[in-house]
């Protein structure tokens, strides 16, 4: 009997068995996402079905149940058998998706009959589907192909071809989630990842995964989490595709690319085409493709990079951005110093993907809307102020990254803590900010002690983990939470805490006493400060000569420790701040003997690549630390970094004051900025 059913109808009356105090209808049509008609159809069909069970369906008081029995409900739920999560119907924006990626996939035309055999749909919805799609494609410079006797087609670029199939994936499920079901799991449960298995074989999925982690995971400073997940897909769908005979053109992967990008691509490419044996992954057009993407990849700096942002040029603009925000708002951002490190290391890689043209993908843009209205608007208009004078022109996926920043900023506050909470969080920093801001301000008793991968979670120091990604069996309770840690997030959380026995620790200290404060390491940097002329086209040939002058002050044994140090640096982004004629060189080693500050003015000016165009440089500042620097000088450093985008003064001072004058300004940087 139970043959008579079709999935979906499975799927509601198993439904309705499971609840006995009855089903919403408009809910149930939303999860089988189906029309309130078709609903009704199924409920039909379903009575029909229990009529031997003499059981019924009612609607009583706006809700549908069944009503029978104790022993009938038995013997239904014995003859429905099992309804694993597998066996749920495809719905029919999935099924819409599933089409579009057979097409994508596939070189040659597919028949209709057959993508309905595959599908498990009939033609006429697919005919349906393909109207649909069809002027869809065409937005994304793709055009559908269909004629009688020849099947369905789509022509278009191999890069927008691929883009597509991406965006149509991240739409369904994460890469994240995609990449757990399929590779580490053995999860089909999702039609999405029953597709892929189907075209890429789970032995060179997972072959794939291990060599993204192996390449991206050991770089310094270490790649975001889910942007790793990312360049995972984009790999599947590049071996996807290279193997069917798709074959990138010289024009659509044109452009300027990042040497280190380059040299990370083809070592990526070049393990992964031996790893699953598919040499076509590994061509020069692949390699300029994948280094396109990785451009736009987020870091996580970790202490010992941390001394700027990534990108100097990113810092200048979030301080713009803040400004023209609280101008706005009326709110008080521009105090907010992690704000302002957040956004501009969120800024350099975020950047990086709009110049390439290249998607941004925010699954929260809708819930970031209506829970932050105004400040996304503010944002909107901030961003049009700020960016678009150099050609960006930010899209409401990337306004609303913003937004979450801002909103993170405006509940951040400080509470005694208790408890302490491990926040894994593999979809970025904003995410992870917005849920650290959260907690503080709707779980007091809470301390968020440490953001951290979702691979390591199983061994954190904590009494609990929130996590906004189901995790595996770990050594402490999880609790998964929105970033936004909704009510029922908080009372899950608390009932949670209520079964976890308290364990003592005493209260972590505050930091090291230091000797000497602000005041002190200000009036030694700023003493030890000397300005240098200096004659160098690129900024490669700039750093050997600051090395060099580092060694002859007496501050390091060895220039090429420090050289690899301030390259490492300057590969993650862009130097220069906009239209200051002013760059700035940073980074920490242990080659050092304590923090320095220096100051090069070039004879010539000399090109380096900024904001969409290269900048002219005529002076360099240079900041160094060693990696456990004390916390002061840190600070002194941090407090310069600040005044270079807020004091036009200290630019002008660097660029042509004398020593004696530079010396002041950078003191005064030092010592009042920020108190």
């Amino acid at each position: 009997m139970v043959s008579e059913l079709t999935d979906r109808q499975k799927l509601l009356l198993s439904e309705l068995v499971r609840h006995s105090e009855g089903v919403d209808p408009s809910e149930a049509a939303r999860r089988l996402d189906v029309s309130r008609r078709t609903l009704q159809r199924d409920l039909r069909a379903v009575a029909g079905w229990l009529r031997p069970f003499r059981a019924r369906i009612e609607n009583q008081k706006g809700r549908v149940r069944v009503v029978a029995s104790p022993q009938e409900l038995r013997r239904i739920e014995a003859a429905l058998g099992p309804v694993m999560p597998q066996a749920a119907p495809v719905t029919p924006r999935q099924r819409a998706a599933l089409l579009a990626l057979w097409l994508l996939a596939e070189p040659g035309p597919l028949k209709l009959a057959y993508l309905g055999k595959v599908l498990d749909a009939a033609p006429a919805s697919l005919s349906s589907d393909l109207n649909d799609l069809a002027p869809w494609l065409r937005a994304r410079r793709l055009i559908l192909v269909r004629r009688q006797g020849f099947g369905v087609l789509v022509e278009g670029g191999e890069a927008a071809r691929r883009e597509t199939m991406a965006d149509i994936v991240y739409e369904q499920i994460p890469p994240y989630e995609l990449a757990r079901m399929t590779v580490r799991e053995g999860d089909l449960s999702h039609p999405v990842a029953r597709w892929l298995v189907q075209w890429v074989k789970p032995e060179a999925l997972k072959a794939l995964a291990d060599v993204v982690e192996s390449v991206l995971g050991a770089a310094e400073p270490p790649i975001e989490e889910a942007d790793r997940f990312e360049v995972w897909l984009y790999a599947v769908i590049q071996s996807l595709r290279a193997s069917r005979g798709g074959r990138l053109l010289g024009e659509e992967v044109e452009g300027d690319a990042r040497p280190s990008d380059i040299a990370t691509a083809r070592e990526l490419l070049v393990r992964a085409a031996q790893a699953i044996g598919l040499e076509a992954i590994a061509t020069e057009p692949e390699i300029r493709y994948m280094a396109r993407h990785l451009a736009g990849l987020r870091v996580r700096l970790d202490d010992d990079f941390r001394l700027l942002p990534s990108n100097v040029t990113a810092l200048d603009l979030a301080h713009r951005f803040v400004r023209a925000v609280q101008d706005i708002t009326q709110l008080p951002f521009t105090s907010d110093e992690l704000l302002m490190s957040d956004l501009a290391q969120h800024l350099a890689p975020a950047l990086d993907r709009v110049r390439a043209g290249l998607p941004i993908r925010n699954p929260l843009l809708e819930m970031v809307k209506v829970r932050y209205p105004e400040l996304f608007a503010a944002a909107a208009a901030a961003s049009r102020a700020v960016f678009a004078p150099h050609g960006l022109d930010l899209p409401e996926e990337e306004i609303g990254f913003l937004t979450m920043h801002l909103g993170a900023s405006r509940e951040r506050q400080s509470a005694e803590a208790r408890w302490r909470a491990a926040i894994v969080c593999p979809h970025g920093l904003s995410s992870a900010r917005l849920l650290l801001s959260r907690v503080r301000k709707e779980l007091p008793e809470v301390s968020a002690v440490q953001v951290a991968p979702a691979q390591s979670a199983s061994h954190l120091d904590a009494d609990i983990v929130l996590s906004t990604v189901p995790l595996p069996e770990t050594e402490v309770p999880v609790v998964v939470v929105s970033p936004f840690l909704t009510d029922e997030d908080i009372r899950q959380v608390r009932l949670a805490l209520a079964g976890i026995e308290r364990r003592w620790r005493p209260s972590p200290e505050s930091g090291r006493r230091l000797s000497g404060g602000p005041t002190t390491w200000a009036l030694h940097l700023a003493s030890s400060v000397e300005i240098e002329r200096i004659r160098a086209e690129t900024m490669d040939d700039l750093i050997p000569i600051v090395a060099r002058h580092v060694v002859r002050r007496g501050r390091a044994p060895a220039a090429e420790p420090i050289v690899k140090a301030i390259e490492r640096r300057e590969r993650l982004g862009s130097v220069v701040l906009p239209g200051r004629q002013l760059a700035v060189l940073h980074a920490r080693t242990d080659a050092l003997d304590g923090p320095f500050v220096g100051v090069y003015r070039l004879e010539r000016p000399m090109r380096t690549p900024g904001v969409g165009e290269d900048e002219p440089v005529a002076v360099v500042l240079v900041l160094l630390a060693r990696v456990e620097e004390d916390a002061e000088a840190i600070e002194c450093l941090g407090r310069i970094s600040v005044a270079l985008v807020e004091s036009q003064s200290l630019v002008e001072a660097l660029k042509s004051a004398e020593e004696e004058q530079v010396r002041q300004h950078l003191y005064d940087a030092m010592v009042h900025l920020g108190e």
